[in-house]
């Protein structure tokens, strides 16, 4: 129990630096390290994808509070817009995470590899039309296509067990809005991703025999606590390091990390 300790602290740790750096929620590498560990000590035998993406949405509870107060300390959350999406990522998540027992496991293991090389490779070769610009541009979308939205990157969120973070901040930075600000706001957008999707998993999973000791239903307890003590504290670490870094440099390395991990992912899966 004291290697999975130690384990799920270092997971935690670097989950909450990505955090608090990208305004995502941390599970681009949860999910994958999760899956790994898992695997290696043989806990959740045919639900092992499920408890991952479970387990990560639960600790993004966490990350998300911690890196929303930092980045709405400094001013960097558009609430405005926040408020649009929040309904309808709430409903996509609850819908999202009820799906999930009637997809194979390998089938949500596949969509995460491709989620990840697709979002890797963007972040890798699109770095180019990102800027530090401070000035905020008008948004002219309207109400309802954020609330859609917000529905869709929910689904998709509760599926692969991420807070949305990754599709948010792309989708704010087309609706003009500044760098800075559009990963403030996927920031604070993930809390209600990881709330809405932690409740769908624990209901979906809450009679399957299956699962370890000390589950919630799909949520493992053991590495969500271990997970939240580090990734809290050092998601604070990561906004403050944001703030002083090139957004061009950080995007770029943090395309390159999910590339990797899409590779060994995608090789262990063959």
């Amino acid at each position: 129990m004291l290697v999975e300790f130690v384990i799920f602290i270092c997971i935690g740790a670097f989950a909450g630096l990505l955090a608090g750096m990208f305004g995502i929620g941390g599970g681009a590498l949860i999910v994958p390290a999760l899956i790994f560990t898992l695997d290696h000590f043989n806990f959740g035998n045919n639900w092992i994808n499920h408890i991952a993406v479970a387990s990560s949405l639960a600790t993004i509870i966490g990350t998300s509070l911690s890196s929303s107060w930092l980045q709405n300390k400094n001013h960097n959350i558009q609430w405005s817009v926040l408020k649009k999406m929040v309904l309808g990522c709430i409903v996509g998540t609850i819908i999202g995470s009820y799906m999930t027992p009637y997809i194979p496991g390998i089938y949500l293991r596949w969509i995460f590899i491709a989620f990840l090389f697709y979002i890797g490779g963007k972040f890798i070769f699109k770095t180019s039309k990102v800027n530090n610009s401070q000035t905020t541009q008008k948004i002219s979308t309207g109400n309802s296509i954020f609330l859609l939205v917000g529905a869709f990157i929910g689904v998709f969120a509760a599926l692969v067990g991420v807070g949305g973070g990754v599709l948010v901040v792309p989708f704010l930075k087309k609706c003009g809005i500044d760098m800075r600000k559009a990963i403030g706001t996927s920031a604070a957008f993930t809390l209600p991703v990881a709330i809405g999707g932690t409740i769908g998993y624990i209901i979906a999973g809450w009679n399957i025999p299956e699962l370890p000791q000390y589950s919630l239903g799909f949520v493992y307890l053991p590495a969500v606590f271990s997970i939240m003590l580090a990734s809290i504290p050092m998601a604070k670490v990561g906004v403050q390091i944001a703030q002083k870094l090139s957004i061009n440099k950080l995007i770029k390395y943090f395309g390159i990390f999910l590339l990797l991990l899409a590779l060994k992912l995608l090789v262990s899966s063959l």
